[in-house]
């Protein structure tokens, strides 16, 4: 997939997000429903994906390449990635201890916000730092889909704002 296009959908798919959250209440963005996380939960979940998304997306190309290989194979297509993403999620997967936040307050939503388009802003701008030959062929390790090309990793990231996105909306009935 193109740089540009994944990059408009990563604006796109946080800046739907963070509005959606900043119009919650203090119920809303608090209620754990059915043992979900609560809003407040998925935004922390999604800032601490993208900290470590940036933090990938600096290392040095020969170490990327020593540790995880170069990816020899066409890239999967957004649809591709999130089939492959649903069926793992169908079959059991679940995220690492890692990204499991801990109870969120009301109070720091607005911060929280804030953080999460920053990392964004941050992780696009590495991301336009990488030409298209690195985003297709350095790789970083995923914990469900396993070993994924950059560009792949870009994708998954937008893809993974929205599937938390349409989550939140259907636990809130909105």
């Amino acid at each position: 997939m193109d740089k540009a296009i994944i990059i408009k959908s990563l604006e796109e798919n946080v800046v739907k997000f963070n509005e959606y959250v900043k119009d919650l209440n203090k119920d809303e963005f608090e209620i754990n429903l059915n043992n979900k996380w609560s809003a407040g939960q998925d935004l922390v979940h999604l800032i601490k994906v993208l900290k470590i998304v940036n933090i990938g997306f600096t290392l040095p190309k020969p170490i990327l390449r020593l540790m995880y290989g170069i990816h020899k194979n066409k890239n999967r297509s957004f649809e591709q990635l999130q089939q492959i993403y649903k069926s793992a999620l169908e079959g059991g997967a679940k995220a690492p201890t890692i990204y499991i936040p801990k109870p969120v307050s009301y109070i720091d939503k607005d911060s929280l916000i804030q953080k999460h388009a920053s990392l964004n802003k941050s992780f696009i701008d590495k991301l336009n730092n990488h030409t298209q030959y690195e985003l297709d062929s350095y790789r970083l390790p995923h914990p469900i889909l396993g070993k994924i090309s950059l560009g792949e990793l870009a994708i998954f990231t937008s893809f993974h704002t929205s599937h938390h996105f349409e989550l939140l909306k259907s636990k809130l009935g909105h």
